[in-house]
């Protein structure tokens, strides 16, 4: 998949941008506040219909305005077009139409764009909640399973509904029955697909953490879950149904669902050492990257279309070789962007073979340009 105009109205500090995009790595700099972010969230934007900095809509609308809509010219791995707009206005919300045609559901668009971010929050994964982790995982499987995201769909409306009823009080054991079932069904498959999908990471990051620490190092990822993880298949949903009418009363005491994928998490460890209590800043942020390398070839597996890659300033701490290293490999295979405010990143990047292009951001404008020279 490459990107190849992107077009913005009124989107956060911009105006009106029209900038065209070719093949290999995109290195967008400038100073802190000029908007270099805004061009990433807005491609994340067309890609998974939502932002990475904000779940409200309207706060990405330049100030005083009353709409934004972002534009963006695909081309496929198989070389056809693909169109995409989206828009949002405060009087009549958001809309989606690619190739013209507008989109009943946002979710059925979800994977045709496939891309991967690392931005600095993302350096908190190995260190912060089961959420985040929760959330980078669902994440990845929405766009590779287009059936992994509806059984998510259905499980978190499901889960909204079962927590109103046990926060009510009421004791209506039809309803929780129907809440349970749905919710057993949903989330057996949930946790299947995650267990097979974790399991086929944790090789991928071993391999990528290796490269970038140049140790051999044992790094693995584990699915940890309410259920054990011998269970799978049927035996896993019987184990759910069972657990539900188990916890019920504690949970009616509660107020609140404790069963289910929603509570799951991840653990990283390296050389049988959970990174969260024992890692160095340095290993905890090489084990991040070596995750979304991983989450990049991962998806360029599943599905038939390149993921676009995006870096937000994350660079400053990583040597110049290891950059290189790392924007070599993935400019072969697909398209890379990447924001930085370092002068002496690209110094860091000299004598780089792959194709290389440079943008300057001030004051909301975006300009193609050469690198400056020192």
């Amino acid at each position: 998949m490459q990107l190849e105009r992107l077009r913005l109205l009124n989107f956060r500090n911009y105006p009106e941008a029209d900038i065209p995009f070719s093949n290999g790595v995109h290195i967008i700099h400038g100073e802190n506040g000029a908007g270099k972010t805004s061009i990433l969230e807005a491609i994340y934007y067309l890609a998974l219909t939502k932002s990475f900095r904000t779940s409200t809509d309207k706060h990405l609308i330049l100030n005083q305005e009353k709409m934004f809509s972002v534009q963006g010219d695909f081309i496929t791995s198989q070389g056809q077009a693909l169109h995409v707009v989206l828009g949002y206005s405060k009087e009549s919300g958001k809309r989606l139409t690619t190739n013209g045609q507008k989109a009943q559901k946002f979710s059925e668009f979800i994977g045709e764009v496939p891309i991967v971010l690392l931005h600095p929050a993302d350096l908190n994964l190995s260190q912060g909640g089961p959420q985040q982790r929760r959330r980078f995982l669902d994440i990845l499987l929405s766009q590779s399973s287009k059936v992994y995201l509806h059984h998510l769909i259905q499980y978190n409306r499901s889960l909204k509904q079962r927590n109103q009823l046990l926060a009510s009080g009421m004791a209506d054991e039809a309803l929780f029955a129907s809440w349970e079932e749905n919710l057993s069904t949903h989330g057996a498959m949930i946790v299947q697909k995650r267990r097979e999908t974790i399991e086929r990471l944790s090789d991928m990051v071993k391999n990528g953490y290796c490269e970038l620490s140049n140790r051999d190092e044992k790094v693995k990822i584990v699915y940890q879950s309410n259920i054990p993880e011998e269970t799978e298949g049927g035996d896993l949903l019987a184990e759910y149904r069972a657990l539900f009418a188990k916890k019920r009363s504690r949970e009616i005491e509660y107020g609140t669902t404790m069963v289910g994928p929603h509570r799951d998490d991840l653990l990283f460890l390296i050389n049988g050492k959970p990174t969260r209590a024992y890692a160095s800043q340095g290993e905890h942020k090489t084990f991040v990257i070596a995750l979304k390398l991983a989450e990049y070839h991962f998806l360029r597996e599943q599905q038939s279309h390149t993921p676009i890659l995006l870096f937000d300033d994350i660079f400053g701490e990583l040597d110049a070789q290891r950059i290189r290293q790392m924007l070599e490999q993935l400019s072969d295979i697909g398209q890379v962007f990447v924001t930085t405010t370092s002068q002496s990143f690209f110094e860091k990047v000299q004598n780089f073979s792959a194709p290389t292009h440079y943008y300057r951001v001030k004051a909301g404008k975006i300009t193609p340009e050469m690198p400056e020279k020192n």
